[in-house]
Parts: C-alpha cells; structure tokens; sequence
C-alpha cells in the first residue's frame, strides 16, 4: 500500500512540475511567504488589482482551500506538506453569460468603507457624497449581489474578491 502511495505521490509532483511550467502558478509557504512564476506575475498584471490586494485576498482563500473565484479569475489551490500551498490561476470563459452586472468603482469603495464597519454618515463624509446618495449606492450593491443586508453584502464581497480584505 505505501508503495501505491509512493508512486502516485511521484506521479502527482511530475503533473505538478508540468503544470507550473505551462500555467500561471504561486507558492506560498506556511509564514505567509510567496514566489509567483513569470506567468502568474503576468497574469495578475493584467488585472486591475495590486499584488498586495490579490495575495491579502488569495491568503483568505488558502485558510478555506478551496476552489475560489476572484473576479474573473478561477483559484485552484493544492495543500501540500508543510502547510504550504500551490495555487492555480485561470481565466474564467464564461463570466460574462452568468455573472450579475459588476460593482461600480464608487459602489466597491462604498461597500469596502462599509466592511470596516463605517456608517452611512461617515461613508458620505469618507466620499465626500451625502448620506443619501450612499443609500442609493447600497441599494444598487444589494440588488446588484442579490442580498439584503450590510453583513451579507460585505460577504459576498469579500467571497467575490470585490474588496481587498482588511490588515491586521
């Protein structure tokens, strides 16, 4: 039995092996280190998101590993030993079929203000808006994620990747 193990253990590192040097790959180790392979840097680079966002957001999704969607981007994420992880990245084909009309710019800066826990009236004065318009932003955000609520709201957000998640 340990000898099957064995094998399919070497035959799962050889696929592995293929697939970093093919696809876009990130390691990241059990201290919250990561290296990105040329393809992943690329890849990433052509998302409107900063690095630092994506991998505050991707070490959330490590802590679930699960298969994860980021935008438009499709996470796949091996838990390897030592508590280290390989993440696959993919372009999502068919976003546009099923997806919900996205979050304005002005919309994800309100829900981002709303994740930390703001209040209307301190979104409107962050905004330099009025606290009726940040109504009207949470209305739209709410039909737009199909919820009803500031807490489901800021979870399906984060789930979606729609804001970076919040430092410690």
């Amino acid at each position: 039995m340990d000898r099957v193990i064995t094998e399919r253990i070497k035959d799962f590192l050889k696929e592995i092996e293929k697939l970093q040097s093919e696809a876009p790959c990130i390691f990241i180790d059990d201290a919250g280190n990561y290296w990105l392979n040329t393809k992943a840097k690329e890849f990433i680079a052509s998302k409107e998101t900063s690095l630092k966002d994506f991998m505050e957001w991707l070490k959330i999704g490590i802590s679930h590993l699960k298969n994860l969607s980021f935008e438009d981007i499709k996470l796949d994420m091996i838990h390897l030993p030592d508590n280290n992880t390989m993440v696959f990245l993919q372009q999502m084909k068919d976003i546009g079929k099923n997806a919900k009309m996205p979050l304005t710019l002005k919309e994800r800066e309100v829900l981002s203000l709303v994740s930390k826990g703001f209040t209307n009236k301190q979104i409107a004065e962050s905004l330099k808006i009025s606290p009726s318009t940040v109504n009207v932003h949470l209305d739209h955000i709410y039909r737009k994620l199909g919820c009803s609520n500031r807490v489901a709201a800021c979870f399906i957000g984060l789930k979606k990747g729609l804001f970076p998640p919040m430092e410690h």
